[in-house]
């Protein structure tokens, strides 16, 4: 075998491996639904049930997308907080998700 057959061959067999993780083994799935699963209870832990928490896809990226009403410091804090969910690399909030104000006691 020369080299360009070994290359065509490695390109190959990462494309198929790839193409199983995502469709029919569905491993990528499992691992998004087990994130979303883990974000879901430490938000209700937090009683922050409008806060929702989506992996990114297509493709997934591992990416956690935070979105709905929290103020400054809630929002830094969840994502500390769910940046240790095992599986996510990042979490960023949905830019369409804008910070409340904070509440003003009188």
């Amino acid at each position: 075998m020369n080299r360009r057959m070994i290359v065509l061959l490695g390109i190959a067999a990462t494309v198929g491996f790839t193409g199983l993780w995502h469709g029919q083994l569905g491993a990528g799935d499992r691992l998004a639904a087990v994130s979303e699963a883990s974000a879901r209870r430490t938000l209700d832990y937090y009683e922050l049930p409008m806060v929702q928490a989506h992996m990114q896809r297509g493709p997934l990226s591992r990416r956690l997308i935070l979105s709905g009403p929290a103020d400054d410091f809630q929002r830094a804090e969840l994502v500390r907080i769910l940046d240790e969910t095992p599986g996510v690399l990042e979490v960023r909030w949905d830019p369409g998700s804008l910070p409340q104000e904070g509440r003003q006691v009188r």
